[in-house]
């Protein structure tokens, strides 16, 4: 069976459930980030710091974590993991959110400063962690923020980016440069 008819005959076959079916198929299959990002989205005030303050925490962890900082694609995973679940707050806690990802930008430089994040030939090649799951990840994440801070956000942001050791975070510096 080929690849397109495969997906033909999943597809006729959603399309035959019931919308409780598929509300009970995505409830069982979905990952819990998913799960996670929309219960951000309907969280309270109260409930988005709390759940903003926890998240940040775990990251500031992963960010000084030695284990993860050695294991570059363990890190990423970890990081996307904590950076979805503020996805559903982007508009609740958009000036927080974008201090946060500030300060993780300058962690990883640091990261890469003190000799972490390098990928197995650390000091042969200068080859070194770069995201686009994570660059992308910040690019949507600007991409939402309100017209009166987005503008002083990206020169923040892009600042930070022009004065950066590494090339880890250049594609969100080649896509913010188009939306200027």
């Amino acid at each position: 069976m080929s690849k397109a008819d495969s997906k033909s005959k999943i597809r006729n076959y959603i399309e035959s459930l019931t919308k409780d079916e598929l509300i009970t198929l995505i409830l069982k299959f979905a990952p819990q980030s998913f799960i996670d990002n929309i219960n951000s989205q309907f969280a309270s005030k109260k409930e988005a710091l709390t759940i903003f303050d926890k998240t940040s925490k775990t990251i500031d962890n992963i960010l000084s974590d030695e284990e993860l900082l050695y294991n570059p694609s363990g890190f990423e995973r970890e990081l996307l993991k904590q950076l979805e679940k503020l996805s559903g707050l982007w508009d609740k806690l958009p000036s927080q959110i974008g201090d946060l990802i500030i300060k993780m930008v300058e962690d990883v430089e640091q990261a890469f400063e003190d000799g972490y994040l390098y990928i197995e030939k650390y000091g042969e090649e200068d080859d070194y962690f770069e995201s686009e799951d994570v660059n992308d990840y910040v690019f949507r994440f600007v991409n939402t923020l309100p017209k009166e801070i987005k503008f002083d956000y990206i020169e923040k942001l892009n600042e930070l980016l022009n004065n950066s050791g590494y090339s880890t975070f250049m594609s969100v510096e080649r896509k913010l440069s188009k939306i200027i």
